[in-house]
């Protein structure tokens, strides 16, 4: 389900480059800028994306993305993982070095992280070696703080695409794993109740009105699960799991709309709402508009929509959101195809915050 994205460089990256940052964003980092390109597209590197975060055990910022290295940056394309290291709750960032290298057909995409009972961290991703034929899911797990990986354990059949989307997996209070997958315009779950040793396939969902794909999962205050899955009908819909995501309600429509592009879904640690990101815009514009909402009864309703990004030419999109005491830490890419983060104060999701995010 990633035709659109191919549509985009099928333009040409050209079409793409009208706000490339450079130098300039990185300076504003070491000034303690809210936003800038972590990751900027550059020579022999035409694309950036698919990011995640995790917060490691002394404090400090793992940051892992999708880097093309090759081609026009098409889903297609040559890519590895690669990652960065911040030190200081992501004001400034270290050099660049190789998380996993490209062992694919084509790329290695998708970065998803996850700590383990036993310390280690999980890092999901995507093998693509036959673009719309052969994708894997593949994880590999660091007993370092991610400065080495295992070998890859694969989670998904060969010979058929199967991918996940970035920012995803979660933990449920009673200790099963949620990674959240699709295939063919289903969405679904891999579920592991013992450390990721072993995987199964949860009930695989479809709207009624066409595709879904790239599904995001939180779990509720009553032990639920709430699933958004994107579309291409009016925005994401939901639907709900009452048994740990093994099976799910009919999806449908929520108050989440916007063209065909993914959602990511968190908690907000210091008030216990819902926030989401998404691109809340019209099908015209796809993406030109990257929206947070508030939800106060577990996703049932939502309110306070802010944009953290808008224009009439821009172009942001999967983001990823983690928690670093009262911030959120964003990833998403656009302008360009660079990838951006942006630190942001709970508050400002309320509309309460008196500062100013750039």
């Amino acid at each position: 389900m990633r035709s659109s994205m191919r549509r985009y460089f099928g333009l040409g990256l050209a079409a793409l480059l009208f706000a490339a940052p450079g130098a300039a964003a990185e300076k504003d980092a070491a000034n303690g800028s809210s936003k800038f390109a972590v990751a900027p597209l550059g020579t022999n590197n035409p694309r950036n994306s698919e990011a995640a975060i995790i917060v490691r055990k002394d404090g400090s910022l793992l940051l892992g993305w999708s880097d093309f290295y090759g081609g026009t940056g098409a889903d297609d394309s040559p890519a590895r993982l690669s990652g960065k290291v911040s030190n200081d709750g992501g004001r400034s960032w270290g050099k660049k070095f190789t998380l996993v290298e490209n062992d694919g057909g084509c790329n290695v995409m998708e970065v998803n992280f996850l700590r383990l009972r036993d310390g280690r961290i999980a890092l999901f991703y995507c093998q693509k070696n036959v673009e719309d034929s052969d994708c894997r899911v593949m994880m590999r797990t660091s007993g370092d703080e991610g400065q080495t990986w295992s070998r890859a354990l694969q989670i998904s059949p060969a010979r058929r695409y199967i991918a996940l989307t970035n920012g995803r997996s979660i933990r449920l209070t009673g200790g099963r794993i949620l990674l959240e997958a699709y295939e063919r315009g289903e969405s679904f779950c891999y579920l592991s109740d013992d450390e990721g040793q072993t995987w199964r396939e949860s009930q695989r969902v479809r709207p009624a009105s066409g595709w879904g794909a790239e599904p995001a999962c939180v779990e509720l205050k009553d032990g639920r699960v709430l699933m958004l899955i994107r579309t291409g009908a009016g925005g994401q819909f939901q639907c709900l799991s009452k048994d740990g995501g093994l099976t799910w309600s009919k999806p449908r429509l929520s108050q989440l709309t916007g063209s065909s592009s993914p959602v990511s879904i968190s908690r907000i640690p210091s008030t216990g709402d819902l926030l989401a990101v998404w691109n809340h815009d019209p099908r015209t514009r796809p993406r030109n508009r990257l929206t947070s909402a508030i939800s106060k009864d577990e996703g049932e309703s939502w309110q306070h929509f802010r944009n953290l990004e808008e224009g009439p030419n821009g172009f942001w999109d999967y983001p990823s959101i983690t928690w670093l005491q009262d911030r959120a830490l964003l990833t998403y890419y656009g302008a360009g195809v660079s990838l951006y983060f942006r630190i942001v104060p709970a508050a400002w999701f309320y509309g309460r915050y008196r500062g100013v995010i750039r």
